[in-house]
């Protein structure tokens, strides 16, 4: 069937879902359907993630998991609509790099959402054929639906949208090293496996892949780093939570970075909120911290004293309400563009407006140390030392954001042995300023501090997955485990909702392809 076709023929197909079934109370129109997600850099092994909770689900939670919704597989259907030839995986540079090339042709013809939308159409197929309408009416099942994977934000957003709570997203990360081994591609050099690498998780074209922001929005981030029983054991802890089954409680990284990403919501500063929290080398929190103005007598300004005093020295109320970085750097980049356009270093007719767009496009645009903020890391280091009875040698910070090379120099002066992040910062140096003393390398970290990406439930969730709502124990106090094959989501939306957005979805989508012909 030709692809310009196959939304309409879809529609056409599938059962007219009927808004008024009959039901005795709002629960039995509940679903008990889940949606997994994956999201992870190229190599980074999302697609045994996926497997391993395809079979975790099937085994001991008696659910059906159709196949595995693949949007390599639904690119690489879509590639002549843009014309765009993906060779076999066997010449895997060609084959990943055609992929990359026919996926942004397409979100940029067809919209950002056209992959998703297919991958939601699909999910609405595979519904109906496993059972999920009957006369009419969506029945609900003990069905679950899992994506290998997305890669822009804008996919993301659409499947909130329309699955909310139900959806979960596995963020899958693996370090570089170990990436590129899996690739197993000997005429791939290093140099050109960097090029796919830093082409996957974040481009600048507005219709590019951009998996490194999408991975910072997790629901929970595991790391493959090829154990295979740890691997597993990580999945079924996932499962668990989901289903509120058994006890888990959270991990002190977990419990870490969820204060730091707390202790995130004091920050007034006007570019990011970030939070940090350390953990002793004993395991006991000693500081935590946010990015914030200092003010006289030690700490920032805060909002009790704003509350309590009428003090507020923060940026967004003092010295012209703005960003004083950003507003300096603008300065900077105006003065050396007025520099550049009366020297007879370029042609006459250059306009002023051009020379500051090319400036702004360079590593000015990069500096940081205008701020009058001091930084979340910086802060939480402080707060230690204010206090004076903690060391911070062999600490761990735990931070939302990835540290400046100004907080990284801090941070190996101060003896913290290990930094533990979510979010990147591109605009650090602190790998190319100080690989003396600083890895990212969990193999190579002898006489360095590590940093090192989050392995855990996200911040966002964890309430939502720590937080039981169950009966734990029954007769004579007994501890109550919860039956897997019978164990309901811990959140549930209505069904109908849910199948009325999919049509609406695949309604748009039979336009946008129209409008892509």
């Amino acid at each position: 069937m030709d692809q310009s076709t196959s939304a309409l023929h879809l529609t056409a197909e599938l059962p007219e879902v009927n808004s008024g079934p009959k039901a005795k109370s709002i629960d039995d129109r509940l679903s008990q359907e889940l949606v997994f997600a994956m999201v992870g850099p190229v190599g980074s092994g999302c697609t045994t993630v996926a497997e391993h909770i395809k079979s975790e689900l099937q085994s001991r939670y008696d659910y059906s998991v159709p196949e595995i919704i693949t949007v390599s597989g639904i690119i690489r259907e879509s590639s002549r609509l843009v014309g765009v030839e993906i060779p076999e995986r066997s010449d895997f540079q060609a084959y990943l790099k055609k992929s990359q090339e026919a996926g942004n042709a397409i979100r940029e013809r067809f919209g950002e959402e056209y992959l998703i939308k297919r991958v939601i159409e699909k999910i609405h197929k595979l519904r109906d054929e496993n059972g999920g309408f009957h006369e009419g009416n969506v029945v609900p099942k003990r069905i679950a639906y899992v994506i290998d994977s997305i890669k822009n934000i804008e996919e993301l957003k659409l499947l909130r949208s329309i699955y909310r709570d139900t959806l979960v997203v596995v963020g899958v990360f693996a370090p570089e090293s170990q990436r590129s081994e899996r690739l197993d591609v000997p005429l791939l050099d290093s140099e050109a496996i960097g090029v796919l690498f830093e082409k996957d998780m974040g481009e600048k074209q507005q219709f590019g892949q951009a998996t490194r922001k999408v991975f910072t929005k997790s629901d929970l981030f595991i790391s493959n780093d090829s154990d295979l029983s740890s691997l597993k054991r990580k999945v079924r802890r996932l499962t668990e939570l989901c289903f509120d089954i058994g006890i888990n409680t959270p991990l002190k990284s977990e419990a870490a970075m969820y204060k730091a990403n707390a202790i995130a919501g004091n920050s007034a500063c006007l570019s990011r909120q970030v939070g940090a929290a350390i953990v002793s080398a004993s395991g006991e929190f000693i500081g935590v911290g946010w990015n914030d103005v200092p003010r006289f007598g030690g700490g920032l300004y805060d909002e009790d004293q704003r509350q309590e005093h009428g003090v507020d020295n923060r940026c967004y109320a003092w010295g012209g309400c703005k960003c004083h970085n950003e507003s300096t750097r603008n300065d900077i980049v105006d003065k050396i563009a007025g520099i550049i356009a009366s020297s007879n270093y370029v042609k006459s007719r250059t306009k002023l407006e051009d020379i500051r767009a090319s400036l702004l496009g360079s590593p000015v645009d990069a500096l940081i140390e205008f701020s009058r903020s001091i930084h979340a890391e910086m802060e939480a280091i402080l707060s230690v030392a204010r206090e004076g009875k903690h060391s911070l040698v062999g600490a761990t910070l735990y931070t939302n954001t990835y540290p400046c090379h100004n907080c990284a120099r801090h941070i190996v002066a101060a003896g913290i042995k290990e930094v533990v992040f979510i979010e990147p910062y591109l605009k650090s140096m602190a790998i190319s300023l100080h690989s003396d003393a600083i890895s990212e390398d969990p193999a190579n970290i002898d006489g360095k501090v590590l940093f090192r990406q989050f392995d855990g439930v996200s911040p966002r969730n964890y309430l939502k997955f720590f937080r039981s709502e169950r009966e734990r124990k029954g007769e004579r106090g007994r501890y109550l485990a919860g039956d897997t094959k019978n164990a309901l989501p811990r959140l549930v939306i209505p069904l109908d909702a849910a199948t009325r957005y999919e049509e609406f979805v695949i309604a748009s989508l039979v336009e946008a392809t129209q409008k892509g012909d």
